[in-house]
């Protein structure tokens, strides 16, 4: 009787540890969202840089380049803030009609209050691959989000 209760005490406290430590890192694998940004479709990355606003009134600029996008080769990555501080910037890449896997980057803070990184996309399958950067924002306020949509080409696109 006495092993039996040993070992559903241990039980308990195992699961206990557990939903403890869920707890305590649910936050860091899906942090909350407390604003997001329209998505600005009158926008090519491929022309240049792209600005989409936040409901909160910041604005943000990114900018990849080569503007060319090829793939499996270093971008590089632009992120200017106007009207909101940011303690950390990163940009999540996800293909919008294709699982491509976890690609998000960190930025480093610039002397000029830019943001900078680097990324490298992998090729797909298809010709064309469509792909939202979802630049995420940690502010006072909390994290923002600021998608923007681009397309990448196995071969170059025509006309």
């Amino acid at each position: 009787m006495k092993t039996k209760l040993a070992w559903l005490s241990l039980g308990a406290l195992a699961i206990g540890m557990i939903g403890y430590s869920l707890y305590r890192v649910w936050p860091i694998l899906f942090p909350q969202v407390v604003a997001i940004a329209p998505l600005v479709t009158s926008c090519d990355l491929r022309q240049g840089p792209c600005t989409g606003s936040l409901p909160e009134g910041g604005k943000v600029r990114f900018e990849i380049e080569p503007r060319s996008l090829p793939l499996l080769q270093p971008l590089a990555l632009s992120v200017r803030i106007e009207g909101l501080g940011a303690r950390a910037v990163e940009v999540d890449f996800a293909g919008t009609d294709m699982n491509m896997g976890y690609n998000r980057v960190q930025l480093e803070a610039e002397a000029s209050g830019d943001w900078q990184g680097q990324v490298i996309l992998p090729t797909c399958v298809r010709n064309r691959m469509n792909w939202e950067a979802k630049v995420f924002l940690t502010t006072d306020l909390g994290l923002m989000a600021v998608p923007f949509r681009f397309a990448t080409f196995s071969s170059p696109p025509e006309g």
